[in-house]
């Protein structure tokens, strides 16, 4: 991935210059390559500033300290092992507490797509540490702030309505007037819609292409199945993946269609962007300055905020799986794949058994099929596994069958194809986030 000199834009520089000079120093820190002695010196420093903060003037981490007899300092990254996973269940039964008995209104708010939707505290100056770590990332995929990005993405239902929605679209169009993003409706993704989206990246050719998951690839099945082409001249350096889990298909037939590396994005409402790739796709890198990574044995991700938050979040269980490439003692400082969500397992029938499977083994499978663009599951039994598949042509659900069983097969000989049934939809379900739903009730 490139290296691209500091961005040309003058709003941007104008509107934006403080963020600018943090992004500069961000970028050279992480250019010095430091040890991971080093880095873990560092991290435990900022931890001990945060946790001091958090004693002095957060009501609940006080009551915490003491509920749970937690120290004042730490020594190494590994010693936050000692406290308590801090869960999303916590944060909802004691909200009073957290948001301070009402005097604390300002929130960041999770979609609840696998419960009910969380709120954290979020103070005035965060948005400035959100996107210095997102355009560091970006800046190891050579783009730059205010590099010409198409946006496929949603949330204009959470804007809300009324004259407050009305007003928060208006900042948000402003906001991405000054950033140069075009943002696209990955909500509606029929063919009307995709002809529409492959126009607007022949006529723009931004320089990077942004979006869910699931809405890249099916762009990407778009325009491979019609034969379309993204014209000439080409800026793309990067396409990025956002918000779901990317398969091995996912990112085959994003740099198939958009010759341009596909960049893994993974981050979450409450913490923001915590890590992406640098050198390649699946070395995806820990903005440790920012954040540590604890990583436990059943591969579960713990998170402790780094940076000034009105809120820190200290030993927070996301509820998201990785696959860590660079731990010691349980920290991580990057991942291999993210895996998503413990619940992300389906069910099928073997002659020995039940078998559990990762739910991306079947979603790997299914996407490497002719013309299959979404796929969802519906767990009725252990042995009743029901998989909903979008695609851009009528199927044949029988050779679908054929095909799943011969390749689930390679990987799990026993597996038993009278336990598995397909149907085929033309709308996706989708979390309340506008993310497309893994499972459907």
């Amino acid at each position: 991935m490139t290296r691209t000199p500091v961005d040309g834009s003058l709003p941007g520089r104008v509107l934006l210059a403080n963020r600018h000079r943090r992004l500069a120093r961000a970028i050279a820190r992480y250019d010095e390559c430091p040890d991971r002695a080093s880095i873990e010196r560092r991290q435990v420093r900022r931890f001990n500033e945060i946790w001091a903060y958090c004693l002095a003037e957060v009501p609940f981490y006080r009551s915490w300290r003491r509920e749970h007899r937690l120290p004042e300092r730490i020594d190494r990254p590994s010693a936050l092992w000692s406290f308590p996973p801090l869960t999303k269940e916590v944060l909802i039964a004691r909200q009073d507490e957290v948001f301070q008995d009402g005097r604390i209104v300002d929130a960041y708010t999770t979609g609840g797509s696998t419960g009910q939707p969380t709120r954290y505290p979020r103070g005035a100056g965060e948005a400035g540490d959100r996107w210095v770590d997102a355009y560091l990332g970006r800046h190891w995929a050579g783009i730059r702030p205010t590099d010409p990005s198409l946006l496929l993405w949603g949330h204009a239902h959470l804007f809300g309505s009324g004259l407050r929605g009305r007003v928060a679209q208006a900042r948000r169009r402003a906001a991405d007037a000054v950033m140069n993003i075009t943002r696209l409706n990955a909500y509606d993704l029929s063919e009307p819609s995709l002809r529409a989206h492959h126009a607007v990246l022949r006529r723009q050719d931004p320089v990077s292409l942004e979006g869910y998951t699931s809405a890249v690839f099916k762009l990407a099945r778009h325009i491979e199945s019609n034969r379309l082409d993204l014209g000439a001249p080409r800026r793309l350096r990067a396409v990025v993946l956002c918000a779901e889990t990317a398969s091995d298909a996912d990112v085959a037939l994003v740099e198939r269609v958009f010759r341009a590396p596909a960049v893994i994005e993974y981050g979450s409402a409450e913490t923001g962007v915590l890590a992406m790739s640098r050198a390649r796709t699946r070395d995806i890198r820990v903005f440790w300055d920012s954040f540590t990574t604890l990583v436990d044995d059943d591969a579960e991700l713990h998170v402790t905020t780094l940076g000034p938050r009105l809120f820190p979040l200290v030993h927070y269980a996301v509820g998201d799986r990785v696959v860590p490439s660079d731990i010691v003692d349980g920290n991580a400082l990057a991942f291999h794949a993210v895996l998503g969500r413990r619940q992300d397992v389906v069910r099928v029938a073997s002659a020995r058994g039940v078998l559990d499977l990762s739910a991306i083994l079947p979603v790997h499978i299914l996407k490497s099929y002719p013309g299959i663009v979404g796929v969802q599951f519906r767990q009725v039994r252990p042995d009743d596994l029901r998989i909903h598949v979008e695609a851009d042509h009528q199927l044949d659900l029988a050779d679908v069958t054929r095909y799943f069983t011969r390749e689930l097969r390679r990987d799990h000989p026993e597996f038993l194809a009278s336990s598995v049934s397909f149907t085929q939809i033309t709308e996706p379900a989708r979390t309340t986030a506008g993310k497309h739903a893994l499972f459907v009730g």
